[in-house]
């Protein structure tokens, strides 16, 4: 069996086991998402991608929510290579709510297979690196971001520390070029990750430059350089961008980056949905801190600590590295990074950073089993495996239990819109100025894809001050002085949902509408879960 063969049998494995831990997504690809918000950004994000490229690429990150604000694609992450990767089948008619989970699978499936690469280069045994896939697709860290796209997007940190270490190996200029396509391919996919890869590069190119001799040193830089520089320049746009929109939207809260910050309780905590471990999510986790290992995983790789040697210290530096940065504020580490590294001021979440510590603990366990099966026989070896990849499985088995099923069809009011000259749109019921995170936002944004009009309704990671300001005078909504912050906002139509609002509040905000002279009821429709009625405001 040639390399090639083996390493496509790997990934489509790791596709196969995909969708058993997943069960039942697969089932309904263009109809179920897990959870709301979140997966429904993401839907918006791709298909803004795609729907952007074909005639105005240059205004990709000028979304059309938060209207008038602009780079509102780059309130969070972009997500620009799951985007274009998606975006001919969005093309070709495909469903972007199918193309958005097809996207969730394979970025899970494909971070398996780039870590049984990863092990495999280090051991050379592909069983070690099998269960070293294994434990790094499906750490239950992987459940509780199900809802996150670029969050699965960890196919690149082990083909990055892969290629990294071939070219201080044997200083070849094509490895240096994979290292930093892949780095490249990380930023692009996901910008938390690519922070904290870089965090640990530099302490892993600090260590193993130290050791080297001068004269190796200098060859090393020498040819890293050029696609170094080469890869910077590549993500110096999408930089850009975001450097732009923190001069408006700020830096993090303190507040909020503590709430995220994770402490060792959380190291003992999975998802709730996680059959065997679901109860230490109320014992010792918080969302966003659910970042158990696995008993079986961290086995082994205590066991493949019990040898030190280069590659391993190399492991164990990125492990420590993203447990510290995983800490966020409860260490004065990080208040130092925020300092020094201005990337890390946008950050909220430190305890994503534990992705590190997993991705080291999957390639150290890949060391344990080698060790442990060293010069047993080929049955033996061959049940250790199998029952090793039981307790793995058995231990990840998280029955995804938070799904929301999306509309095939649009709405017949978003079908009206997709009709309409170009019209500044804003959704009732908006949000409250103290509960920014509602469902609504997240279907008007998805909503958005079926017409493209601007709204001034949004979802994200970052809330522009005008979204703030907009909530406050929507609390009165529709008096005379909301409706005079509407045209000041540029708002021409006025949409208002039933559904959401209630029958009382629904008839209450419609026959207040109806009763300004400076606004004219255009059309009403009638959904199965409520009417939806639209306004204009005259000129």
């Amino acid at each position: 069996m040639t390399s090639r063969v083996r390493s496509l049998g790997v990934a489509l494995l790791f596709v196969v086991l995909t969708v058993m831990m997943t069960w039942p997504q697969v089932t309904h690809m263009s109809s179920y998402v897990y959870d709301a918000d979140d997966p429904l950004l993401s839907i918006w994000r791709i298909s803004w991608i795609a729907h952007i490229l074909p005639a105005h690429p240059l205004e990709i990150f000028n979304g059309n929510i938060f209207y008038p604000e602009p780079r509102t694609l780059a309130y969070t992450d972009s997500v620009l290579l799951q985007g274009l990767a998606g975006a001919p089948f969005i093309w070709a008619g495909v469903s972007n709510v199918a193309v958005y989970n097809a996207l969730l699978l394979l970025s899970i499936a494909l971070s398996g297979w780039a870590m049984w690469r990863y092990a495999l280069h280090l051991t050379g045994d592909p069983v070690a690196a099998f269960l070293a896939g294994i434990i790094f697709a499906f750490v239950p860290y992987r459940f509780d971001h199900f809802h996150h796209l670029e969050l699965q997007a960890t196919v690149f940190l082990p083909l990055t520390l892969l290629y990294f270490d071939r070219v201080l190996e044997s200083r070849s200029r094509r490895d240096a070029w994979l290292t930093m396509a892949c780095f490249t391919g990380q930023i692009y996919s996901c910008i938390y990750y690519s922070i904290f890869l870089a965090t640990a590069l530099i302490f892993i190119a600090a260590y193993r430059l130290v050791r080297m001799p001068a004269e190796e040193r200098t060859r090393l830089i020498r040819v890293l350089a050029v696609p170094a520089v080469t890869s910077a320049a590549v993500a110096a746009p999408y930089a850009a961008a975001y450097l732009l929109n923190r001069a408006s939207l700020g830096d993090r809260m303190d507040r909020d980056i503590y709430l995220y910050s994770a402490t060792l309780r959380n190291y003992l905590a999975t998802s709730e949905f996680n059959v065997l471990y679901g109860r230490t999510s109320g014992w010792f986790g918080q969302p966003e801190r659910l970042l158990f290992p696995g008993i079986t995983a961290v086995v082994l790789a205590v066991v493949g600590l019990l040898q030190f040697d280069r590659t391993r210290i190399t492991l164990a530096i990125a492990g420590v590295t993203g447990f510290v940065l995983s800490l966020g504020l409860n260490t004065p580490v990080y208040e130092v990074l925020r300092l020094v590294f201005t990337p890390y001021r946008g950050l909220r979440a430190p305890a994503r950073a534990s992705i590190l510590l997993f991705l080291a603990i999957s390639a150290l366990a890949a060391f344990g089993y080698a060790r442990l099966v060293r010069g047993r026989s080929a049955a033996v070896r061959n049940a250790m495996a199998a029952l090793l990849a039981v307790f793995l499985i058995g231990e990840y088995f998280t029955s995804l239990g938070a799904w929301l099923t999306v509309p095939r069809q649009p709405a017949e009011v978003y079908r009206w819109l997709a009709k309409q000259p170009r019209s500044v749109v804003v959704e009732v019921p908006f949000a409250r100025a103290d509960r920014l995170h509602a469902i609504a936002d997240g279907l008007y944004m998805f909503n958005s894809t079926y017409h493209w009009q601007p709204i001034v309704n949004g979802y994200s990671g970052f809330f522009p001050k005008s979204f703030y300001e907009m909530s406050l005078y929507m609390r009165t909504f529709p008096d005379d002085e909301s409706i005079a912050y509407l045209r000041k906002r540029g708002v021409e139509v006025i949409v208002v949902h039933g559904a959401l609002l209630g029958p009382d509040e629904f008839g209450a905000t419609t026959s207040a509408l109806i009763a300004r002279p400076d606004i004219e009821a255009v059309a009403q429709f009638q959904e199965q879960m409520g009417p939806d009625a639209v306004f204009r405001l005259k000129p």
